[in-house]
C-alpha cells in the first residue's frame, strides 16, 4: 500500500462509506480487477455509489509485477498511510478462489476499522442487537453461542450483526456501534449475507457471554470489564496484527486497550449467563 498514487477519475459509481464518527471514504476501482473487488465489498457492506464529497479515498488496484504480487494490504505501511494521507492505494493480489478473496476484504474493511481506532473506537468480537433505538453488544469467545443468542431475541428486539461490531465515538463523545460483516461467512457458500454498515445506535451497555443452566446478568467493575473486552478486541483483529512488527504492534494494542478503558467509563459492562431456552433477554431487560 502506498500514498502517492494519481487521483483517478472520480465517477457517480465510487462507493461512499460515511460512519457516525464522521470518518468517510469513497472506493474506487482503478482497473477491472479493483472495481471487481469494490463491487463485492460495497454489496457485502451495503455502500451506494455516490460523487466523492469524503474524506479519504481508497483505491483497489491489480498489482504492478507480472508474477501478481503485491505488499500485504494491512501492513505497518497501511498504518503509516491511514494517519498520514487522504489518497491510498491498495494492490490487489491474487484473488483466484474464495478464500484469498474473503482476506482481502477483511483486510480492506481493517483500514475502516483503523480510522474508527484513531478517533476512539474500537472493532470487537461481539453481536450487535437492538431494542427501541438502543443497542447492546453481546461480546465473548468463539463458540459461546452469540450466533444462536442473537437468533433467538423475540420482538422488538433486532440482530443487526452475529459476530462483528465496530464501535465508534461520534462528535458529541458518546459511543455508537455499527454491524460488521462476519467475513469468514462468505467461503462457507451458503445464501450471500449482508450487513447495513452505515446503520449505527447509541450503545447503552455490553454483556459478556457465558453459557450456563440459569439465565443472571451480573455487573462487572471496569477493570475487570477492559481486560475481558481487550480479549474481545483482539479475536476481532486475530491474524491481522500478526504482520505488524514489536514496535508497531505493541502501539496498536496499546491504543486499543486505551479506548476500551475510556470506553467503560462510559458504558457499562455485564456477565451474562445464558441457557439453552431460558429468556435471557429478560435479565437484559432488568439492567438497561
Amino acid at each position: 500500500m502506498h500514498s502517492s498514487a494519481p487521483d483517478p477519475i472520480i465517477s457517480p459509481k465510487n462507493q461512499t462509506l460515511i460512519l457516525a464518527d464522521g470518518s468517510s471514504w469513497s472506493i474506487v476501482g482503478k482497473d477491472k480487477g479493483g472495481a471487481d473487488t469494490s463491487r463485492l465489498l460495497a454489496k457485502t457492506m451495503r455502500l451506494h455509489p455516490s460523487p466523492r464529497t469524503t474524506q479519504k479515498l481508497l483505491i483497489l488496484s491489480k498489482p504492478p509485477a507480472a508474477d501478481g504480487t503485491a505488499q500485504p494490504i494491512f501492513s505497518e505501511k497501511t498504518l503509516k498511510a491511514i494517519g498520514n494521507s487522504n489518497n491510498m492505494t491498495c494492490q490487489l493480489g491474487p484473488s483466484d478462489d474464495r478464500v484469498k478473496l474473503v482476506v482481502q476484504l477483511l483486510e480492506i474493511s481493517q483500514i475502516f476499522c483503523c480510522t474508527a481506532e484513531e478517533r476512539g473506537g474500537v472493532s470487537i468480537h461481539g453481536a450487535l442487537a437492538e431494542k427501541k433505538g438502543n443497542g447492546i453488544i453481546l461480546a465473548g469467545r468463539g463458540n459461546v453461542g452469540k450466533t444462536t443468542a442473537s437468533r433467538r431475541l423475540p420482538s422488538p428486539w433486532r440482530a443487526h450483526s452475529d459476530d462483528s461490531t465496530l464501535i465508534v465515538l461520534d462528535k458529541t463523545n458518546n459511543y455508537r456501534a455499527h454491524p460488521w460483516p462476519t467475513w469468514s461467512s462468505l467461503t462457507s457458500g451458503d445464501s450471500f449475507q449482508t450487513w447495513d454498515v452505515q446503520f449505527s445506535v447509541p450503545l447503552k451497555a455490553i454483556f459478556i457471554l457465558s453459557q450456563s443452566k440459569t439465565d443472571k446478568v451480573q455487573q462487572i467493575g471496569k477493570g475487570q470489564a477492559a481486560c475481558l473486552l481487550n480479549e474481545a478486541v483482539d479475536q476481532a483483529c486475530w491474524g491481522l496484527d500478526a504482520r505488524l512488527g514489536n514496535k508497531a504492534k505493541q502501539a496498536i494494542r496499546l491504543r486499543r486497550f486505551d479506548n476500551i478503558c475510556q470506553m467503560v467509563e462510559a458504558i457499562p459492562a455485564y456477565l451474562l449467563q445464558i441457557s439453552k431456552n431460558g429468556s435471557f433477554w429478560e435479565e437484559i431487560d432488568k439492567v438497561l
